[in-house]
């Protein structure tokens, strides 16, 4: 599998983020936003973080697109495999496991709640790692993300809200 970032925010995304939302205190955005304030709105997620924007070059298997898929605030472009669009091999016998391209668009927000979903043991091995590899290279560019990437129990300081906890999976 594979992840590659072809999308982050600029600095003058992050100045436009502050601006929206300074303008709802009806302030103006004079200085470009510190890091302590772009952790700061990531980690209440207000909606300003909305405008911030992500897109990822991913190859996987298709089985685990489909998981991607599910995800209604984020945009996917998944190679098609109709027979009349490519030539690779018969679409009524590909396998569950063929490696299929796409491009996953999303804002930040959808990000941060991707993470605390698909990083969760309740999710599948691969889905966990392609996601992770997504998350260590937002990390790597946006370090206001850190300890804001994790699966929902660690972000809920430990609590597991699935119907069924990952302990209960595990043991």
């Amino acid at each position: 599998m594979k992840a590659k970032l072809i999308k982050y925010p600029t600095a003058e995304d992050w100045m436009f983020c502050k601006q929206c939302a300074l303008v709802t205190v009806g302030k103006k955005a004079v200085a470009e936003p510190t890091q302590e304030w772009k952790h700061d709105i990531l980690e209440a997620r207000h909606s300003p973080i909305r405008v911030l924007q992500f897109a990822f070059e991913l190859e996987l298997p298709y089985w685990v697109s489909v998981h991607l898929c599910r995800h209604i605030h984020a945009q996917p472009f998944v190679k098609s495999q109709r027979n009349d669009r490519q030539s690779d091999y018969d679409r009524t016998k590909a396998p569950q496991d063929e490696k299929v391209k796409m491009i996953w668009y999303m804002n930040a927000e959808e990000l941060q709640v991707i993470a605390n979903k698909r990083l969760c043991w309740q999710a599948s091995k691969e889905t966990r790692q392609i996601v992770q590899m997504m998350c260590d290279t937002v990390l790597q560019r946006c370090p206001e993300f850190e300890g804001l990437l994790v699966p929902m129990c660690k972000y809920h300081g430990g609590k597991c809200h699935e119907i069924i906890p990952c302990a209960e999976k595990h043991s």
